[in-house]
């Protein structure tokens, strides 16, 4: 399971990647423009991402409390972006460190609205990057509201080198 884990997570990184280079090339206002989504701009569906990311990767750490990355968050679009890329190498690296036991774990977390729950450690990681997925296709839409046409393909067949 390591394995599959491990490619999933560099595959996560590699799409978080392409779409902060779409993403790098907005300004201020399209960043901060009002568009219809789950979140009202691309800054805020961005950041969401690196929020639900880093509180689960927090939870698989066994930390307590928990903090959202982007709570107290004041620093640039780069800024932003670096915390982001490094929070990837490091779902990388848990992975990879732990033991086949760690990642069968079970954890217990408190979910705002549904109290206290339980989930594999594995099947916790795999949530991570479906949920990523989901939110870098809306960013995809949201790009595409902006009027931006380059806009590079994260599906995972493109990561893998499909041959034509």
């Amino acid at each position: 399971m390591r394995e599959l884990l491990l490619r999933y997570a560099m595959y996560n990184s590699w799409a978080n990647q392409r779409i902060l280079s779409a993403l790098n090339g907005l300004t201020e206002e399209q960043l901060d423009r009002e568009l219809a989504s789950s979140f009202p701009t691309v800054r805020l569906t961005a950041y969401h991402i690196w929020n639900s990311a880093g509180i689960w990767l927090q939870r698989l750490q066994l930390a307590s409390p928990v903090i959202p990355p982007a709570k107290d968050f004041t620093g640039s679009w780069a800024e932003f972006a670096q915390h982001f890329t490094r929070q990837g190498e490091q779902l990388k690296d848990f992975i990879a460190t732990a033991s086949d036991a760690k990642l069968a774990h079970t954890i217990e977390y408190n979910h705002p609205a549904k109290g206290i729950c339980k989930s594999s450690v594995e099947n916790t990681i795999m949530m991570i990057f479906n949920h990523s997925t989901y939110h870098r296709g809306q960013l995809v839409t949201m790009l595409r509201q902006l009027g931006v046409t380059k806009i590079p393909s994260t599906d995972f067949i493109e990561y893998t080198g499909v041959k034509k």
